[in-house]
C-alpha cells in the first residue's frame, strides 16, 4: 500500500482505537484502585493511569489538529 501525500478528511476517525484502549485502561485502573490497598500496588496502578491518561491526551491533540485542518479546508471550499 502506498501512503498518500495528503490527509483524507473523509476517512479521519473522530476517535481512534488508541484512545478507546487508553480510556478502557483508565477505567480498569480506577476499578482496581478500590480493590488493592497495598501502597506498592496503588503506586503501580497510579503510574499505569498516568501513562494511559498521557496517551489519551496526546491522541486527542493529534486527532484534533488534523480535524482542524479538515474543518478549515471544508470552510474554504464552502465559501467559494
Amino acid at each position: 500500500m502506498k501512503p498518500s501525500a495528503g490527509i483524507d478528511c473523509n476517512k479521519l476517525a473522530p476517535l481512534t482505537v488508541l484512545a478507546t484502549v487508553a480510556a478502557f485502561l483508565i477505567s480498569i485502573c480506577f476499578r482496581l484502585m478500590a480493590r488493592h490497598k497495598e501502597k506498592s500496588q496503588r503506586w503501580f496502578l497510579f503510574f499505569c493511569l498516568l501513562i494511559a491518561a498521557a496517551t489519551l491526551f496526546t491522541d486527542f491533540r493529534y486527532v484534533r489538529r488534523y480535524r482542524d485542518i479538515c474543518d478549515s479546508l471544508g470552510t474554504q471550499i464552502r465559501s467559494r
